[in-house]
């Protein structure tokens, strides 16, 4: 009897070695990016300019990474040190009231700075490079897409124009996890362009990483999101609590890594397979009356496609 069940035990570890493992149909997802390459937004859009130049040749370590301002480690930082924002330095002329102001080239100092030497100043801006950096074979292409950038309105990475005074909130990052996880965001549809992030057609949980130039991302009001299939009125869709409380610390969409403050649980279980869903949250500043819409109507591709969801197949 004994013999007979030592042969029955290796005939089921025999059986069980030569069964294939079922695969899950979202580890190719894991393994993907939440965020596309910088080659996928235009280069007159301020992503691309703190993607490709702000970060990489600004944003060392003892410059702008935190150690003074402007702070360019991250888009929402750099973008709030930088427009509208107070001079600290200036010219022996007192020539300058804002590191840039929009619509103007001339008046703006993050110009002079990158072009004049200014006295009693540390010299003609960026100081010190990395080893690998494009900026010297690039310099004079790069301080044209900045001056074009300052001459168009200085736009913010979605297309709004910047008021004078207090800045709107922005949502510098979006990652989408399965229900209850933090780890693996699922990536972004390959093909160019920004992709939707591809998500399962379970319980996913979207997180969202703000900015804004006076009020804490923990101090944001409002706090509201809205899920939408393509074509429906954002009017008439309901708004869905953003939770806070909780942070995880994630890629933002310059693939820096910043602190995710707001969350929302979508049960997507009713929905087919290839449907896009479209994203907006609205939060509010501790400075405007009303609660800001992230994207709005006025945001065009390729930034309106980071807030859209694909239920994979």
């Amino acid at each position: 009897m004994r013999y007979i069940w030592l042969i029955i035990s290796l005939f089921v570890l025999v059986l069980a070695a030569c069964q294939k493992e079922t695969p899950n149909p979202y580890d190719e997802l894991e393994r993907g990016s939440p965020n596309p390459t910088v080659d996928a937004i235009p280069q007159d859009n301020f992503a691309w300019i703190h993607q490709k130049i702000l970060r990489p040749n600004c944003a060392l370590s003892g410059c702008h990474d935190g150690s003074f301002e402007p702070e360019f480690r991250s888009i929402g930082s750099a973008y709030n040190s930088l427009v509208f924002h107070p001079v600290v330095a200036n010219d022996p002329e007192e020539s300058f009231t804002y590191r840039v102001l929009p619509g103007d080239v001339q008046a703006s100092f993050l110009h002079e700075r990158l072009n004049v030497f200014v006295p009693n100043t540390s010299g003609i801006m960026p100081l010190g490079l990395s080893e690998n950096s494009s900026w010297p074979a690039n310099r004079d292409a790069y301080k044209a897409v900045i001056d074009n950038w300052i001459a168009t309105g200085a736009r913010d990475m979605f297309g709004q124009l910047p008021g004078q005074g207090n800045l709107q909130p922005q949502v510098t990052g979006i990652l989408a996890f399965m229900a209850g996880g933090s780890s693996n965001p699922f990536p972004r549809g390959e093909g160019e362009g920004v992709q939707p992030i591809e998500v399962s057609g379970n319980a996913i949980d979207l997180w969202f990483a703000f900015s804004d130039d006076t009020t804490p991302a923990s101090a944001l009001t409002h706090n509201k999101v809205k899920v939408a299939v393509g074509g429906a009125a954002f009017e008439a869709v309901p708004a869905l609590d953003l939770q806070t409380g909780s942070t995880i610390t994630g890629p933002d969409l310059s693939n820096s890594n910043t602190s995710f403050t707001h969350r929302v649980q979508l049960p997507l279980a009713s929905y087919a397979s290839g449907t896009t869903l479209f994203v907006r949250v609205y939060v509010q500043d501790g400075d405007h009356d009303t609660p800001t819409e992230i994207p709005d109507d006025g945001t065009t591709a390729p930034m309106s496609n980071y807030f859209t969801l694909r239920i994979a197949a």
